[in-house]
């Protein structure tokens, strides 16, 4: 069987400035040409010893920066104004979540309900399949299904007016 060709790897330094309350690093600008793309770019990062998959935002002019997390400023011991050593990997491996059999069968008795949950970003729809699939009980489950059901259609309703 073959193994799926792994991308290149990326390593850097750089200082970690402060926008607001979030912490991030500027990608030098030939590794941000390097993905061959100007929008958001899948990556993992690698930053004092600590993994996670994250996104590159970009930042004007072809370049882009990564946003440090919590958990990875503390692993790499650092922040604001302190120098880092990056690695970053374009991600390649699918982000979509699971769809529950619960909201399947809903979005299948509704084709507004279907369409909506459809046109809605990546982002929004993993954000709302994690506050479905947090849901322990499935009363719960279905009523937080039922409610973003509604407020996808309602959003996209809004859209189109």
């Amino acid at each position: 069987m073959k193994r799926p060709a792994r991308t290149k790897q990326h390593k850097f330094l750089a200082t970690i400035q402060k926008i607001g309350i979030n912490r991030c690093v500027a990608v030098p600008e030939e590794i941000s040409r390097s993905f061959g793309r100007r929008g958001y770019v899948p990556v993992l990062v690698v930053v004092g010893g600590r993994s996670a998959r994250t996104t590159l935002v970009p930042s004007g002019g072809g370049r882009h920066r990564l946003f440090l997390d919590r958990n990875l400023r503390k692993a790499a011991r650092a922040d604001a104004g302190d120098l880092v050593g990056v690695l970053l990997e374009l991600d390649t491996k699918s982000r979509e979540l699971p769809v529950p059999l619960e909201l399947r069968a809903a979005l299948k008795k509704s084709a507004r309900a279907q369409k909506a949950y459809e046109k809605t970003t990546p982002g929004l729809r993993r954000e709302f399949l994690r506050w479905v699939l947090a849901a322990k009980a499935p009363d719960t489950r279905l009523r937080r299904i039922r409610r973003g059901l509604k407020v996808l259609i309602e959003r996209a309703a809004r859209r189109k007016s």
